[in-house]
């Protein structure tokens, strides 16, 4: 029975992820951060941390996890010198907004979208924010009227939830932010260069994390994975689906499966659109 619960929380982390995440490089979002005066290095920061407040660099750096601090220093608090934080939560709206009027809808019917969107409140409803900071302040988030809109920004509440107790988890284990993501790159599901670039880590510093890993026999000196390393790896990802039950217990194992199935779908209607071209290269 456990193990059916870790099992549903995976796949409702992986559908919620899929129905948010094209927002990070769709060009709509780019230019509504553009259009109220972000530049490119502060869109990113600014836009995901606005549920925050005015947050400092370091609340940022501690909340985001895994980015070298300089690239975060870089855009905060610079950000909030040219924009509030209303003002990037509401061009991200508008972005997400722009992105569906071009592929028309999210995949759903209205009844579907009404449907997914009562089991995801229900969910948010149904679960503890303690420790989660990211997910705590998207719930707080004034909801749109568009449905769309709505149903995204919930789903948005869901993917935080995960995100905020997977950091919990990687806190809990021998390794920091830069090991995390050699251990990420370690899977082949993203380029190694993609992390180590976007998180702004220098050679260097991935190589130390490297050695580091490979002193405590996770990885091999090339970064891939030792078995040992696998399975590490592995109980992460287990621990945080541990950690996710309770989103799952918020609704039901059939209404979390339904929930998943719907999210599914938005995603699926989304990578047919081309929002996540990038990775299918």
């Amino acid at each position: 029975m456990t193990a059916d619960l870790d099992r549903a929380a995976r796949r409702l982390g992986a559908s919620a992820n899929v129905a948010h995440g094209f927002v990070y490089f769709a060009p709509e979002a780019a230019t509504a951060y553009g259009a109220i005066g972000l530049l490119d290095h502060q869109q990113y920061f600014a836009s995901r941390a606005a549920p925050l407040g005015a947050a400092s660099a370091a609340t940022v750096e501690a909340t985001f996890f895994n980015f070298a601090p300089h690239r975060v220093q870089a855009a905060i608090p610079s950000a909030w010198e040219v924009t509030t934080p209303a003002a990037a939560q509401q061009a991200r709206l508008d972005g997400v907004d722009a992105v569906f009027a071009r592929i028309g809808g999210i995949g759903l019917s209205p009844a579907e979208t009404d449907e997914a969107t009562n089991l995801l409140r229900h969910m948010i409803d149904g679960v503890d924010f303690s420790g989660k900071p990211l997910a705590a302040g998207n719930r707080d988030v004034d909801l749109p009227a568009d449905p769309h809109l709505s149903l995204w920004q919930l789903a948005t509440v869901i993917r935080e939830w995960r995100g905020d107790a997977h950091n919990a988890v990687l806190t809990a284990t021998p390794v920091g932010a830069v090991e995390a993501l050699v251990l990420h790159a370690a899977t082949g599901k993203v380029p190694m260069a993609a992390l180590r670039d976007t998180r702004g880590w220098d050679e260097v510093v991935w190589a130390a994390a490297v050695a580091s890993l490979h002193r405590q026999g996770l990885t091999e000196p090339d970064g891939s994975f030792t078995e040992t390393g696998r399975a590490f790896r592995a109980d992460i990802e287990t621990r945080t689906d541990r950690a996710c039950r309770p989103l799952v217990e918020a609704v039901g194992a059939d209404g979390s499966a339904r929930l998943t199935e719907l999210l599914a779908q938005v995603g699926e209607a989304f990578s047919a659109a081309g929002l996540y071209a990038l990775f299918t290269r």
